[in-house]
């Protein structure tokens, strides 16, 4: 009898022992510590993080959208054409050179700068010594450089991905099609490109363009290169933003390879390997098409194509004899 009391007595307080148990897991000091403690590990788990341009995008833009890029594109082209053509226009009437002296078409006198074949020369300026090439191209890397420069100042990030970069997935869509073309943010491809612009502003400036063409023939070049780009982006969904001078610098390339298709070009770091300017062009629409295709991801192969085609269409389009013709037609029109 006392054995069997004994048990219910110490079953009893088992039993007590659990409700006190389960009633303490619920009393307000151990739901502030379970509260605590899940507060700290959500303070601990990694935070996803946003991409840099979260604070610019937007859900894709509507096809129709393109509409208003393309009307920008044809803007910035004649823009860019219409003042080229009145600044070649200019220099041929304010100036032109005869037995060696520079004559003010104005006034008819001799200008300040004399030949080296007449006495009292004057020395020039290391930058009056460059040839309108080299000009054109210390430009353009400066713009890059300095435009790099701005993309490593943390302040500014959010309105070097808002202004600096091309994408139809952005609140500013215009802006950035002329902009992106100055901006890079690794200084490999800033190196590259910048490689590319030494290599072939001297040749399509000195030879061909002079530098107001060349300055309208890079900038249009590298609006339709964006305009392209988004065209792209735009039928397949794409929030991928790009920025760079590929595109303009591909027109640039594409024009002169068209213009000189025999002249031999190498490769950077691979010597001995050399082609035609022709099969170069050739070989760079296969890649990109092959690109774009297979969905490769490391280039811009929509801008790609759509820079060297333009530079391709204007070499075979506009002579030197068409550019006068469209000289003198603007010329004539501003004047009346």
């Amino acid at each position: 009898m006392l054995l069997s009391k004994y048990i219910l007595f110490n079953n009893q307080l088992r039993g007590f022992r659990k409700s006190f148990v389960c009633y303490n897991r619920f009393s307000r000091e151990s739901l502030q510590e379970r509260l605590r403690k899940q507060t700290l590990k959500r303070i601990a788990k990694p935070k996803v993080s946003q991409p840099p341009y979260a604070a610019d995008a937007i859900p894709v833009r509507p096809v129709s959208d393109l509409l208003k890029a393309l009307g920008f594109t044809i803007g910035v082209g004649a823009a860019a054409f219409s003042v080229a053509a009145l600044a070649d226009y200019k220099r041929s009437r304010d100036a032109f050179h005869f037995s060696g002296f520079t004559f003010d078409s104005r006034t008819g006198l001799p200008m300040a700068s004399f030949s080296s074949g007449f006495g009292g020369h004057k020395q020039k300026q290391w930058w009056e010594e460059l040839t309108d090439g080299d000009k054109c191209a210390i430009a353009l890397v400066l713009a890059n450089a300095a435009i790099f420069a701005l993309w490593k100042v943390k302040p500014f990030q959010k309105y070097m991905w808002r202004y600096f970069s091309n994408s139809f997935a952005s609140k500013s869509l215009c802006l950035p099609m002329l902009l992106s073309m100055f901006s890079h943010q690794s200084l490999v491809h800033l190196g590259l490109n910048m490689y590319v612009v030494w290599s072939f502003a001297n040749v399509s400036v000195n030879n061909f363009l002079g530098p107001n063409q060349f300055w309208a023939l890079y900038i249009t070049g590298g609006v339709v290169s964006s305009l392209i780009s988004l065209m792209h982006k735009a039928l397949s969904r794409s929030t991928t933003r790009a920025l760079g001078a590929s595109g303009a610098i591909l027109a640039l390339l594409g024009y002169t390879c068209m213009r000189i298709p025999e002249a031999r070009l190498k490769i950077v770091f691979v010597p001995g390997f050399d082609f035609s300017a022709q099969s170069a062009i050739i070989g760079i629409l296969l890649f990109d098409i092959a690109g774009l295709l297979f969905k490769f991801r490391l280039f811009d192969h929509a801008a790609h194509i759509g820079g060297t085609l333009f530079g391709v269409f204007y070499a075979m389009m506009v002579d030197d004899t068409a550019w006068k013709r469209f000289v003198a037609q603007v010329a004539s029109f501003m004047e009346g």
